[in-house]
């Protein structure tokens, strides 16, 4: 997952996806975790960015 602003520094950020979390509705949401036990979905994501391509800013 690749957000355009979500650093503290307002750098982009992005963190791999760990798991996908399906509702009942038949809905997908990714879910990342950061080093503090942060937990974050993909509501916010400015883009999904497949394993080894360079994040488009």
């Amino acid at each position: 997952m690749h957000w355009k602003d979500e650093d503290p520094g307002g750098t982009p950020l992005t963190a791999q996806v760990l798991a996908a979390l399906i509702t009942s509705q038949r809905w997908a949401t990714a879910i990342t975790v950061d080093g503090q036990g942060y937990v974050q979905d993909a509501d916010s994501v400015d883009a999904f960015i497949p394993p080894g391509e360079d994040p488009v800013s």
